[in-house]
């Protein structure tokens, strides 16, 4: 899967499954998406709502913890996390 493609998917996956106001295309590739500094506001189950779609969609599974705030960081991360093998 081209990074580019993926990375277009993670971000709407982001709008879908956390309710997030705006498009897709508004979120930056470097964005931060939890945490205080985040423009989002997700939470922990933000954070698990993603988690279990990724694990659907990409067969990925993040598991909690340190591992877990890294890969959801932004979208560049997530996306290189799922690509790694």
């Amino acid at each position: 899967m081209n990074i580019e493609d993926l990375k277009r998917e993670l971000k709407q996956l982001v709008i879908d499954e956390c309710d997030v106001d705006g498009s897709a295309e508004a979120i930056a590739d470097d964005e931060l998406l939890l945490g205080e500094n985040s423009q989002f506001g997700l939470d922990s189950l933000d954070a698990l709502a993603i988690s279990l779609e990724v694990k659907s969609r990409y067969g990925k599974h993040i598991d909690s913890g340190n591992q877990t705030r890294m890969a959801l960081t932004s979208i560049d991360t997530l996306a290189n996390f799922i690509l790694a093998e």
